[in-house]
């Protein structure tokens, strides 16, 4: 009970009121003293857990050797040189197409799908390629992309599903060569070859198979874009104008990027063995946030901050390198995604995810199986792994439940604020930041904060008058007043009463210093 409750006469007649407010889950009425400290629901039940692995009860014909997902769409290069698409919203119509290719020979490939997923394009380390538009009977070979092995694909997120094209785009070969190309199924649908063009755009200094390779335009800059490339020991940024929207077979739009790019690269390095090298990029919306790189060492990771940043500049701020888990041994994980605060790491028969607010782990989960590689539908946030003979799928539940912890630990109150999720969270983020703002003497500033927790009234009231600050006292009277209801007109007329004694307090000192200031004048 406060010291306004003490006093307070309600028409009831009663000293104390309660009203019911249901608790976090629905299922009980609970009984909440709207003034005292105690009015927050505490559950006991288990939050699930934010990762888990399902099985994807689905018989694949034959061995997986390829997989990829876009919008909704998974896409699987199977033996026999077929394709299988899987509508995730209609998973029991599964369609499939024909490679031409002899069966027998592919057997290795990697598959990229473009957003929309629509547009898939297959390379094999023979060098060859080949494209398949959604209803295509079948794929098409690349006549013009001969003996090229492409390993990274860097799609225009312009491109949309209402268009054929995926416009301008960039391929990342395994010889250190970068292309620029567009893929569109053109007007002879019964063609037996595909004849889209290929353009040049650069190389890569060091010579190395590119294993990443990221188009980023820049926020409210047009035509100004972000090209990450990665590499197994580095990881270079190029920043430079390009008109990605257009369309042309004869102007290559990233070809004075790169020149003037890599004329004096802006790269990361670490040094040695060459590591995975697989890149990630998260996007918060259309905006890149976050990215993450595979190296020899462990995971380079960090913010993506846009601005006025022109070629040499960098756009990448709080990087770290943050070491591979001790109990995955010697071995390094095969690739990795990027959630909104996790990255997830994918070995040959393990999954991790590490925390990257706090680097700490957040998930290890074995896994029975031989794990071939872990894609990403960037579009609806889901993460599918796939073995030869099984596919999984990492579901990922209320990622962002405890970072409002992280973030009130390290004292960044507002941040904490935006990722609370009830009542109780709030209250224990403003108490924290009010004791913080007191012990730093800002006085005012923890009265606001004060009056928007739980703390008992008498509590905060005597540590102002302990200080002997009557204005944050006033301060947190009338944020207090702020937050009572028309009813309470009682405990209104308590605290206006004691407002305007501190007022009162306030002008009679002022006079009182007025008064002293006149007889000093006039003694002068």
């Amino acid at each position: 009970m406060s010291l306004l409750d003490d006093f307070a006469e309600y028409e009831s007649g009663a000293n104390q009121q309660q009203q019911l407010v249901p608790s976090e889950f629905g299922s009980d009425d609970v009984a909440v003293d709207p003034m005292t400290t105690d009015g927050y629901v505490t559950t006991t039940l288990e939050d699930a857990p934010i990762f888990s692995l399902d099985k994807v009860q689905f018989q694949v014909p034959n061995q997986v050797i390829a997989m990829a997902v876009a919008n909704d769409m998974l896409v699987l290069v199977i033996e026999g040189a077929r394709i299988m698409r899987i509508d995730l919203q209609e998973a029991h119509n599964i369609r499939e197409f024909e490679i031409p290719v002899k069966p027998t020979d592919l057997k290795a490939c990697s598959a990229f799908l473009d957003p929309t997923g629509r547009h898939l394009l297959i390379s094999t380390p023979q060098g060859e390629n080949f494209y398949h538009f959604e209803d295509w009977e079948a794929a098409k070979p690349l006549s013009r992309f001969k003996s090229m092995e492409v390993t990274a694909v860097a799609w225009n997120h312009m491109a949309t599903a209402n268009s054929d094209s995926t416009k301008r785009i960039l391929l990342g070969t395994h010889d250190g060569r970068i292309y620029e190309t567009e893929l569109r199924p053109g007007n002879d649908a019964k063609a037996k070859r595909s004849e889209i063009a290929l353009k040049m755009a650069g190389n890569v200094p060091v010579r190395e198979r590119i294993t990443g390779i990221a188009m980023v335009p820049f926020p409210k800059r047009t035509k100004q874009n972000l090209v990450l490339v990665s590499t197994g020991t580095r990881l270079y940024q190029l920043i430079g104008a390009a008109d990605t929207a257009a369309s042309s077979d004869k102007v290559c739009a990233f070809e004075s990027l790169f020149t003037e790019g890599f004329a004096n690269p802006n790269f990361q390095e670490i040094p040695g063995m060459p590591g995975p090298g697989s890149l990630a990029v998260y996007h918060d919306g259309t905006t890149a946030t976050d990215f993450a790189w595979l190296t020899s060492m462990g995971v380079f990771f960090g913010k993506l901050v846009f601005g006025s940043q022109e070629s040499g500049d960098s756009v990448i701020e709080n990087a770290s390198l943050l070491p591979y888990p001790v109990s995955s041994g010697s071995e390094q994980p095969l690739s990795l995604a990027l959630a909104e605060f996790h990255i997830l790491l994918q070995y040959s028969n393990q999954i991790r995810a590490l925390n990257m607010l706090n680097c700490k782990p957040a998930y290890d989960q074995p896994v029975n199986d031989n794990l071939q590689g872990m894609v990403v539908d960037s579009t609806n946030k889901t993460y599918w792994l796939f073995s030869p003979n099984d596919i999984y799928e990492i579901v990922v539940t209320d990622e962002d439940r405890d970072v409002w912890e992280i973030f009130l630990a390290r004292r960044q109150f507002d941040n904490a604020l935006s990722r609370c999720h009830n009542d109780a969270q709030r209250d224990q983020v403003w108490r924290a930041q009010a004791d913080h703002l007191f012990k730093m003497e800002e006085y005012v500033g923890a009265a606001e904060c004060y009056a928007k927790s739980s703390i008992s009234f008498e509590e905060a009231v005597l540590k102002f008058i302990g200080k002997k600050q009557n204005t944050a006292l006033k301060s947190y009277l009338l944020s207090k007043l702020d937050t009572l209801r028309r009813q309470d007109q009682t405990q209104t007329t308590l605290l206006v009463m004691w407002l305007i004694d501190i007022y009162l307090g306030m002008l009679s000192a002022a006079d009182a210093k007025l008064t002293a200031a006149r007889a000093n004048a006039g003694a002068n």
